[in-house]
Protein backbone atom coordinates (compact mmCIF):
# COMPACT_ATOMS: atom_id res chain seq x y z
CA UNK A 1 0.00 0.00 0.00
CA UNK A 2 1.02 3.46 -1.22
CA UNK A 3 0.07 5.67 1.42
CA UNK A 4 0.83 9.38 1.18
CA UNK A 5 0.10 12.62 3.71
CA UNK A 6 -2.63 14.02 1.03
CA UNK A 7 -4.08 10.41 1.30
CA UNK A 8 -4.72 10.53 5.13
CA UNK A 9 -5.27 14.04 4.77
CA UNK A 10 -8.40 13.71 2.73
CA UNK A 11 -9.46 10.96 4.51
CA UNK A 12 -9.44 13.85 7.32
CA UNK A 13 -11.35 16.48 5.01
CA UNK A 14 -14.06 13.76 4.40
CA UNK A 15 -14.61 12.85 7.98
CA UNK A 16 -14.52 16.53 8.96
CA UNK A 17 -17.49 17.19 6.42
CA UNK A 18 -19.42 14.02 7.58
CA UNK A 19 -19.01 15.36 11.20
CA UNK A 20 -20.23 19.06 10.40
CA UNK A 21 -23.18 17.65 8.52
CA UNK A 22 -24.33 15.52 10.83
CA UNK A 23 -23.51 12.29 9.92
CA UNK A 24 -21.09 10.76 11.21
CA UNK A 25 -22.18 7.27 13.06
CA UNK A 26 -20.96 5.26 15.60
CA UNK A 27 -19.48 2.96 13.39
CA UNK A 28 -18.73 5.08 10.93
CA UNK A 29 -16.05 6.75 13.79
CA UNK A 30 -14.84 3.29 14.51
CA UNK A 31 -14.09 2.39 10.62
CA UNK A 32 -12.15 5.70 10.18
CA UNK A 33 -10.46 5.86 13.65
CA UNK A 34 -9.11 2.57 12.65
CA UNK A 35 -8.10 3.64 8.63
CA UNK A 36 -6.55 6.82 10.48
CA UNK A 37 -4.72 4.76 12.70
CA UNK A 38 -3.52 2.53 10.08
CA UNK A 39 -2.38 5.55 7.66
CA UNK A 40 -1.04 7.38 10.80
CA UNK A 41 1.48 4.50 11.42
CA UNK A 42 2.48 4.02 7.91
CA UNK A 43 3.03 8.00 7.10
CA UNK A 44 5.48 7.76 10.44
CA UNK A 45 7.28 4.81 9.38
CA UNK A 46 8.20 6.49 5.74
CA UNK A 47 9.64 9.80 7.80
CA UNK A 48 6.89 12.49 7.02
CA UNK A 49 5.91 14.62 9.82
CA UNK A 50 3.35 17.18 10.79
CA UNK A 51 2.70 20.24 12.48
CA UNK A 52 0.62 19.75 15.81
CA UNK A 53 -1.93 21.39 16.46
CA UNK A 54 -3.67 22.17 19.98
CA UNK A 55 -7.20 22.52 19.07
CA UNK A 56 -8.85 18.87 18.54
CA UNK A 57 -11.07 20.55 15.50
CA UNK A 58 -7.96 21.79 13.51
CA UNK A 59 -5.98 18.50 14.66
CA UNK A 60 -8.13 17.13 12.12
CA UNK A 61 -6.03 17.55 9.47
CA UNK A 62 -3.23 16.61 11.20
CA UNK A 63 -1.04 13.71 9.36
CA UNK A 64 0.84 11.52 12.22
CA UNK A 65 0.16 10.67 15.23
CA UNK A 66 2.70 9.04 16.10
CA UNK A 67 4.46 12.80 16.18
CA UNK A 68 2.71 14.25 18.56
CA UNK A 69 3.90 14.36 22.22
CA UNK A 70 1.86 14.94 25.48
CA UNK A 71 2.91 17.69 27.52
CA UNK A 72 1.58 18.00 31.12
CA UNK A 73 1.82 21.26 33.39
CA UNK A 74 3.42 19.63 36.47
CA UNK A 75 4.07 21.42 40.08
CA UNK A 76 6.90 23.66 39.59
CA UNK A 77 7.76 22.40 35.98
CA UNK A 78 6.56 20.99 32.28
CA UNK A 79 6.75 17.27 31.01
CA UNK A 80 6.51 16.45 27.44
CA UNK A 81 6.26 12.58 27.22
CA UNK A 82 7.07 11.37 23.55
CA UNK A 83 4.97 9.28 21.20
CA UNK A 84 6.44 5.68 22.23
CA UNK A 85 5.66 6.34 25.58
CA UNK A 86 2.49 6.74 24.83
CA UNK A 87 1.84 3.21 23.43
CA UNK A 88 4.06 1.11 25.89
CA UNK A 89 0.99 -0.71 27.74
CA UNK A 90 0.77 -0.43 31.90
CA UNK A 91 2.79 0.56 34.45
CA UNK A 92 5.27 2.80 32.81
CA UNK A 93 7.99 4.19 34.52
CA UNK A 94 9.30 5.80 32.09
CA UNK A 95 11.40 9.64 32.13
CA UNK A 96 9.90 12.93 30.43
CA UNK A 97 11.90 15.23 28.90
CA UNK A 98 11.78 18.40 30.90
CA UNK A 99 11.45 22.27 30.82
CA UNK A 100 12.66 23.70 33.96
CA UNK A 101 12.34 27.13 34.41
CA UNK A 102 12.91 29.74 36.62
CA UNK A 103 9.69 31.48 35.58
CA UNK A 104 7.48 28.84 37.26
CA UNK A 105 5.86 28.85 40.20
CA UNK A 106 2.99 26.85 39.69
CA UNK A 107 2.12 25.84 36.06
CA UNK A 108 -1.75 24.63 35.70
CA UNK A 109 -2.41 24.55 31.94
CA UNK A 110 -0.14 24.12 28.53
CA UNK A 111 -1.33 25.25 25.01
CA UNK A 112 -0.39 25.50 21.42
CA UNK A 113 -0.96 28.65 19.63
CA UNK A 114 -1.94 28.32 15.83
CA UNK A 115 2.37 28.66 15.04
CA UNK A 116 2.97 26.34 17.42
CA UNK A 117 4.29 28.02 20.86
CA UNK A 118 3.73 26.71 23.38
CA UNK A 119 2.25 28.27 26.35
CA UNK A 120 2.03 28.31 30.18
CA UNK A 121 -0.55 28.89 32.06
CA UNK A 122 1.24 29.88 35.78
CA UNK A 123 -0.97 30.19 39.18
CA UNK A 124 2.24 31.42 40.52
CA UNK A 125 2.50 30.96 44.02
CA UNK A 126 1.06 34.59 45.31
CA UNK A 127 -2.20 33.10 46.16
CA UNK A 128 -0.72 30.81 48.28
CA UNK A 129 1.72 33.65 50.59
CA UNK A 130 4.34 32.80 48.00
CA UNK A 131 6.53 35.61 45.84
CA UNK A 132 6.51 34.54 42.18
CA UNK A 133 3.71 35.99 40.36
CA UNK A 134 1.08 34.36 37.92
CA UNK A 135 2.26 34.41 34.68
CA UNK A 136 1.48 33.65 30.75
CA UNK A 137 4.93 32.04 29.31
CA UNK A 138 5.61 31.83 25.94
CA UNK A 139 8.26 29.26 24.40
CA UNK A 140 8.92 29.23 20.73
CA UNK A 141 9.80 25.85 18.74
CA UNK A 142 12.85 26.54 18.60
CA UNK A 143 13.65 26.39 22.26
CA UNK A 144 11.42 23.31 22.88
CA UNK A 145 13.75 21.67 19.85
CA UNK A 146 16.66 22.68 21.94
CA UNK A 147 15.95 21.59 25.23
CA UNK A 148 18.24 18.87 25.55
CA UNK A 149 21.24 21.71 25.05
CA UNK A 150 19.21 24.50 26.99
CA UNK A 151 16.84 22.87 29.61
CA UNK A 152 15.66 26.37 31.30
CA UNK A 153 14.66 28.36 28.94
CA UNK A 154 13.65 32.17 29.73
CA UNK A 155 10.73 32.58 28.51
CA UNK A 156 9.98 34.66 25.17
CA UNK A 157 7.15 36.24 26.61
CA UNK A 158 5.94 36.40 29.43
CA UNK A 159 2.61 38.40 30.61
CA UNK A 160 1.67 39.43 33.66
CA UNK A 161 -1.28 41.34 35.03
CA UNK A 162 -2.79 43.01 38.27
CA UNK A 163 -5.55 41.52 38.20
CA UNK A 164 -4.11 37.85 38.17
CA UNK A 165 -4.87 35.68 41.40
CA UNK A 166 -5.04 32.20 40.08
CA UNK A 167 -4.70 31.34 36.43
CA UNK A 168 -5.20 27.86 35.41
CA UNK A 169 -6.56 27.02 31.98
CA UNK A 170 -6.55 29.08 28.85
CA UNK A 171 -7.62 28.38 24.82
CA UNK A 172 -7.06 30.45 22.09
CA UNK A 173 -9.88 31.45 19.80
CA UNK A 174 -10.10 31.69 15.83
CA UNK A 175 -8.07 35.05 15.72
CA UNK A 176 -5.32 34.18 17.71
CA UNK A 177 -6.97 36.00 21.25
CA UNK A 178 -6.27 33.91 24.46
CA UNK A 179 -8.96 33.24 26.67
CA UNK A 180 -7.87 32.52 30.26
CA UNK A 181 -9.73 31.43 33.28
CA UNK A 182 -9.28 33.00 36.40
CA UNK A 183 -9.80 30.27 39.12
CA UNK A 184 -9.12 32.59 42.33
CA UNK A 185 -10.77 35.61 40.72
CA UNK A 186 -13.77 33.96 39.11
CA UNK A 187 -13.08 35.59 35.86
CA UNK A 188 -12.03 34.81 32.36
CA UNK A 189 -9.47 37.29 31.05
CA UNK A 190 -9.23 37.94 27.31
CA UNK A 191 -5.76 38.58 26.01
CA UNK A 192 -5.90 39.89 22.31
CA UNK A 193 -3.36 38.14 20.04
CA UNK A 194 -1.39 41.82 19.69
CA UNK A 195 -0.91 41.95 23.09
CA UNK A 196 0.61 38.02 23.66
CA UNK A 197 3.34 39.72 20.92
CA UNK A 198 5.84 41.58 23.43
CA UNK A 199 6.61 40.85 27.68
CA UNK A 200 4.33 42.76 29.65
CA UNK A 201 2.56 43.69 32.69
CA UNK A 202 -0.92 44.61 31.17
CA UNK A 203 -4.10 45.00 32.02
CA UNK A 204 -6.58 41.82 29.67
CA UNK A 205 -8.39 43.38 26.64
CA UNK A 206 -11.67 42.03 28.48
CA UNK A 207 -12.56 40.62 31.91
CA UNK A 208 -15.28 38.68 31.92
CA UNK A 209 -17.65 37.61 34.80
CA UNK A 210 -20.78 35.54 34.95
CA UNK A 211 -23.94 37.11 36.00
CA UNK A 212 -24.54 33.73 37.90
CA UNK A 213 -21.46 33.69 39.47
CA UNK A 214 -18.37 31.91 38.13
CA UNK A 215 -18.01 29.69 41.01
CA UNK A 216 -13.46 28.51 40.46
CA UNK A 217 -13.86 28.85 36.55
CA UNK A 218 -11.58 26.35 34.93
CA UNK A 219 -11.95 24.34 31.76
CA UNK A 220 -12.53 26.58 28.97
CA UNK A 221 -13.26 25.47 25.04
CA UNK A 222 -14.76 26.64 22.15
CA UNK A 223 -17.24 24.57 20.42
CA UNK A 224 -16.12 24.29 16.78
CA UNK A 225 -18.80 24.09 15.06
CA UNK A 226 -20.83 27.41 16.71
CA UNK A 227 -17.95 29.21 18.32
CA UNK A 228 -19.94 29.47 21.65
CA UNK A 229 -17.79 29.64 24.63
CA UNK A 230 -18.21 26.88 27.89
CA UNK A 231 -16.51 27.63 31.07
CA UNK A 232 -16.55 24.70 34.22
CA UNK A 233 -17.38 25.97 37.30
CA UNK A 234 -14.37 23.78 39.46
CA UNK A 235 -16.18 25.17 42.93
CA UNK A 236 -19.89 23.75 41.73
CA UNK A 237 -21.42 21.59 39.69
CA UNK A 238 -22.04 23.63 36.77
CA UNK A 239 -20.81 24.57 33.12
CA UNK A 240 -21.76 27.81 31.34
CA UNK A 241 -22.11 28.37 27.90
CA UNK A 242 -22.22 31.84 25.99
CA UNK A 243 -22.90 31.58 22.78
CA UNK A 244 -20.54 33.42 20.14
CA UNK A 245 -23.26 36.67 19.69
CA UNK A 246 -23.47 37.07 22.87
CA UNK A 247 -19.08 37.63 23.25
CA UNK A 248 -19.27 39.47 20.16
CA UNK A 249 -21.81 41.74 21.13
CA UNK A 250 -20.91 42.39 24.81
CA UNK A 251 -17.22 41.39 25.29
CA UNK A 252 -15.81 42.83 21.94
CA UNK A 253 -11.73 43.46 22.55
CA UNK A 254 -11.46 46.43 24.33
CA UNK A 255 -14.22 46.45 26.63
CA UNK A 256 -12.63 45.94 29.90
CA UNK A 257 -14.79 44.61 32.98
CA UNK A 258 -18.24 43.22 31.54
CA UNK A 259 -20.79 40.54 33.02
CA UNK A 260 -22.58 37.77 30.87
CA UNK A 261 -25.44 36.45 31.40
CA UNK A 262 -24.93 32.46 30.36
CA UNK A 263 -26.78 31.28 27.37
CA UNK A 264 -26.60 27.37 28.90
CA UNK A 265 -26.35 26.21 32.12
CA UNK A 266 -25.91 22.56 32.37
CA UNK A 267 -25.92 20.68 35.72
CA UNK A 268 -25.60 17.51 37.84
CA UNK A 269 -28.28 14.99 36.76
CA UNK A 270 -28.75 13.63 40.55
CA UNK A 271 -26.38 10.79 39.43
CA UNK A 272 -22.76 12.28 39.61
CA UNK A 273 -22.51 13.46 36.36
CA UNK A 274 -20.99 17.05 36.74
CA UNK A 275 -19.19 16.79 39.93
CA UNK A 276 -16.10 19.95 40.44
CA UNK A 277 -15.46 19.65 36.54
CA UNK A 278 -11.99 20.34 35.82
CA UNK A 279 -11.11 20.20 31.99
CA UNK A 280 -13.25 20.89 28.94
CA UNK A 281 -12.98 19.39 25.43
CA UNK A 282 -14.59 18.67 22.31
CA UNK A 283 -13.98 15.29 20.43
CA UNK A 284 -13.83 14.95 16.56
CA UNK A 285 -17.59 13.86 16.52
CA UNK A 286 -18.21 17.48 18.26
CA UNK A 287 -19.30 15.71 21.92
CA UNK A 288 -18.06 17.60 24.63
CA UNK A 289 -16.00 15.77 27.74
CA UNK A 290 -15.48 16.78 31.16
CA UNK A 291 -13.09 15.80 33.85
CA UNK A 292 -15.17 15.21 37.13
CA UNK A 293 -12.16 15.64 39.73
CA UNK A 294 -14.57 14.99 42.43
CA UNK A 295 -15.91 11.53 43.12
CA UNK A 296 -16.72 9.30 41.70
CA UNK A 297 -13.45 10.37 39.03
CA UNK A 298 -15.23 9.84 36.11
CA UNK A 299 -14.82 11.25 32.47
CA UNK A 300 -18.58 12.38 30.80
CA UNK A 301 -18.85 13.38 27.35
CA UNK A 302 -22.46 15.24 26.74
CA UNK A 303 -23.50 14.78 22.69
CA UNK A 304 -24.03 18.39 20.70
CA UNK A 305 -27.66 17.91 20.79
CA UNK A 306 -27.58 17.77 24.63
CA UNK A 307 -25.43 21.17 24.61
CA UNK A 308 -28.19 23.65 23.45
CA UNK A 309 -30.49 24.14 26.19
CA UNK A 310 -30.26 24.66 29.82
CA UNK A 311 -30.85 21.36 31.79
CA UNK A 312 -29.01 18.26 33.42
CA UNK A 313 -28.45 15.92 30.90
CA UNK A 314 -27.46 12.57 31.56
CA UNK A 315 -23.87 11.67 30.35
CA UNK A 316 -24.00 9.70 26.74
CA UNK A 317 -21.28 7.45 27.59
CA UNK A 318 -19.18 7.89 31.47
CA UNK A 319 -16.02 6.29 31.60
CA UNK A 320 -15.06 5.52 35.16
CA UNK A 321 -11.95 4.00 37.00
CA UNK A 322 -10.57 0.73 36.53
CA UNK A 323 -8.26 -0.69 38.93
CA UNK A 324 -4.90 -1.46 37.04
CA UNK A 325 -3.08 -4.01 39.49
CA UNK A 326 0.96 -3.84 39.56
CA UNK A 327 2.61 -6.56 41.69
CA UNK A 328 0.00 -6.99 45.00
CA UNK A 329 -1.19 -3.56 44.66
CA UNK A 330 -3.45 -1.84 42.46
CA UNK A 331 -3.81 1.82 41.20
CA UNK A 332 -7.03 3.35 39.82
CA UNK A 333 -7.09 4.66 35.88
CA UNK A 334 -9.12 7.54 36.84
CA UNK A 335 -7.73 9.50 40.62
CA UNK A 336 -9.17 13.18 40.74
CA UNK A 337 -8.70 13.70 37.08
CA UNK A 338 -7.64 17.23 36.18
CA UNK A 339 -6.47 17.61 32.19
CA UNK A 340 -7.70 15.97 29.25
CA UNK A 341 -6.54 15.92 25.69
CA UNK A 342 -7.26 14.59 22.62
CA UNK A 343 -4.74 13.93 19.82
CA UNK A 344 -4.99 13.95 16.02
CA UNK A 345 -6.86 10.52 15.74
CA UNK A 346 -9.17 10.86 18.72
CA UNK A 347 -7.01 9.01 21.29
CA UNK A 348 -7.22 10.71 25.00
CA UNK A 349 -5.30 11.27 27.87
CA UNK A 350 -6.50 11.88 31.20
CA UNK A 351 -3.89 13.29 34.17
CA UNK A 352 -4.72 12.34 37.67
CA UNK A 353 -4.01 14.61 40.56
CA UNK A 354 -4.22 12.55 42.86
CA UNK A 355 -1.09 10.27 44.41
CA UNK A 356 0.06 8.19 42.94
CA UNK A 357 -0.02 10.61 40.10
CA UNK A 358 -0.32 8.68 37.00
CA UNK A 359 -1.49 9.29 33.28
CA UNK A 360 -4.20 7.23 31.52
CA UNK A 361 -4.83 6.85 27.91
CA UNK A 362 -7.52 5.88 26.07
CA UNK A 363 -8.28 5.04 22.10
CA UNK A 364 -11.45 5.81 20.35
CA UNK A 365 -12.80 3.04 20.28
CA UNK A 366 -13.25 2.10 24.05
CA UNK A 367 -14.61 5.99 24.55
CA UNK A 368 -17.63 5.01 22.69
CA UNK A 369 -19.46 2.96 24.78
CA UNK A 370 -17.77 3.85 28.76
CA UNK A 371 -17.42 1.82 31.56
CA UNK A 372 -15.03 0.56 33.76
CA UNK A 373 -11.71 1.00 30.92
CA UNK A 374 -9.02 -0.39 31.02
CA UNK A 375 -6.73 1.55 29.59
CA UNK A 376 -4.13 1.47 27.07
CA UNK A 377 -1.49 3.37 28.01
CA UNK A 378 -0.94 3.54 32.21
CA UNK A 379 2.30 5.89 32.82
CA UNK A 380 2.47 5.98 36.72
CA UNK A 381 5.79 6.06 39.04
CA UNK A 382 8.84 7.46 40.47
CA UNK A 383 10.28 8.07 37.29
CA UNK A 384 7.85 10.18 35.33
CA UNK A 385 8.08 13.15 37.92
CA UNK A 386 4.83 13.45 37.97
CA UNK A 387 4.36 15.96 41.05
CA UNK A 388 1.19 17.94 41.04
CA UNK A 389 0.06 17.06 37.30
CA UNK A 390 -2.63 19.56 36.10
CA UNK A 391 -3.47 20.64 32.46
CA UNK A 392 -2.59 18.40 29.48
CA UNK A 393 -2.10 19.15 25.63
CA UNK A 394 -0.88 16.85 22.61
CA UNK A 395 1.06 19.05 20.44
CA UNK A 396 4.37 18.84 18.81
CA UNK A 397 6.83 16.18 19.56
CA UNK A 398 10.96 17.47 19.93
CA UNK A 399 13.33 14.38 19.53
CA UNK A 400 16.14 14.36 22.05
Amino acid sequence: MNTTSQDVTATDARMLAARRAGQVTSSYYQTITRALVAAALIVFAIGTTAMAESSPDKAVAAVAAAKQGLWVANGTNVLEFSPGQLNGGLNLNVPPKLIISDAFGAPQGVQFDASGNLWVIDGGTTSTGGKTAPALDEFTPAQLANLKKVPNPTPNVEITSASFVFIQQGVFDSAGNFWVTDNGNNTVDVFSKKQLALTATIDPSVTISSDDPFTGPLGIVFQPSSGNLFVANNGTTTIFAFKKTNLATNAPLGSGDVTLVPDVELSDDGHNSIQAPWALIFDLAGSLWSSNANTPFTLVKFTSGQLTSTGSPTPAVTVSPFNVKKGKNTNPSLNAPNGIAFDNIGNLAAINSATPFSISKFVPMQLTTGGKLKPKTFIIGGNTTLNAPAGDVFGGFFTK
